[in-house]
């Protein structure tokens, strides 16, 4: 796999402004480029790291959290998926989940390398899966993977189609939070975290997207989910699955459930019963 070393981590915008040119792939039997972007010497951002956490209500204790990480890097794994090597349109890709390990947590002001590269093509009931993988490192250890699948519609991969997932009935668990999202949150987390895709903006543009109303972040509602539970100077993993999304404005109910020392988040929609997202973390040993 080729190394290509980059001076600087991309902003959102700048990656987004190069999506365009990715519409018009109609990709068959896709073969993913064995390349690897880095970034040495990473840092955070002072400020942008104080409206993150504001955002999300993550406390203030000295520690990255993984989720303002994987903000910081993923444009770089995103200016990965708008080369003209990389074969699927990156508009229109479905975040499916997100698997994070933190092997050793980051101090708010320690500086680290960012690697990324794409992998496990995978054929989908719906189209293809692919994973982008974010792996963070400080003086060749590992610090964090942070991996985030993604379902492209409509790619053909060849052999058989995988059968669908039968989905199983969900009865909700007591609540022990609720969320109320304005029609403005997809606007604002977008400042926070220069992450501009019209599916989050307005209600105009996801229609032209295909939904309804305007969604929330993925990476918002994960961050939020985990503001109150990320573990402090201690190695853990987390993952999340998304089921539907959360139109805005919507009411989220949660339901979170600790077992030890670690957690597991449900959240619904509370008027049709459908479950948003399912979380879990726990303490590595």
């Amino acid at each position: 796999m080729g190394i290509e070393i980059v001076d600087q981590l991309p902003t959102m915008g700048q990656v987004y402004a190069r999506t365009v040119k990715t519409l018009g792939r109609k990709a068959k039997n896709p073969v993913l480029p064995e390349l690897t972007l880095v970034k040495h010497g990473a840092q955070a951002d002072a400020q942008k790291l104080a409206e993150f956490r504001r955002a999300v209500g993550a406390r203030m204790n000295g520690q990255l959290p993984s989720l303002y990480v994987h903000s910081l890097a993923f444009p770089l794994a995103m200016s990965l998926m708008v080369r003209d090597d990389f074969p699927l349109p990156l508009l229109g890709m479905i975040h499916l989940t997100n698997e994070v390990t933190v092997r050793r947590p980051l101090a708010d002001a320690e500086a680290f390398d960012v690697a990324v590269n794409a992998e496990q093509l995978a054929k989908h009931a719906k189209g293809a899966t692919c994973d982008l993988v974010v792996r963070i490192s400080t003086e060749g250890e590992e610090r964090m993977v942070l991996r985030s699948t993604f379902l492209s519609k409509g790619v053909k991969l060849d052999g058989p189609k995988p059968e669908k997932d039968a989905r199983s009935d969900f009865h909700p668990p007591q609540a022990t939070a609720v969320w109320k999202l304005g029609a403005d949150t997809g606007r604002a987390w977008a400042a926070v975290a220069g992450d501009y895709n019209p599916i989050h903006l307005s209600k105009v543009s996801a229609k032209v997207l295909g939904m309804p109303r305007a969604i929330a972040h993925g990476i918002y509602l994960a961050a939020r989910a985990l503001a109150e539970i990320e573990p402090v100077g201690v190695g853990y993993e987390w993952e999340i699955e998304f089921k539907t999304p959360v139109l805005l404005p919507g009411t989220v109910h949660l339901a979170y459930e600790q077992e030890g020392r670690d957690y597991e988040v449900t959240a619904w929609n509370p008027r049709k019963l459908k479950p948003h997202f399912e979380l879990e973390l726990e303490l590595l040993d």
